[in-house]
């Protein structure tokens, strides 16, 4: 089967409330595998300097959708 893109939610172990917006350690990333969500998060993060080092670390991440047709978490992933 090749590689598919696939929708995660990447949750991180800070930065999950806001008082005045984003929630960036909660994220849906489409990416191919559950490592390459993370680091989109956390190079995103990274370079703009948002949150704490501790703030980013990985909390986890969960397959929500897959670009398949017969996807094994069972949700179709369209984009």
């Amino acid at each position: 089967m090749k590689e598919t893109n696939k929708l995660y939610l990447v949750k991180l172990k800070g930065m999950q409330s806001s008082v005045s917006g984003t929630i960036y350690g909660l994220s849906y990333v489409v990416a191919i595998n559950p490592n390459d969500a993370y680091m989109k998060v956390k190079l995103y993060l990274d370079d703009t300097g948002i949150g704490l080092v501790q703030d980013r670390e990985l909390e986890s991440v969960s397959l929500i959708a897959e670009q398949y047709d017969y996807p094994a978490c069972k949700i179709k992933l369209y984009l």
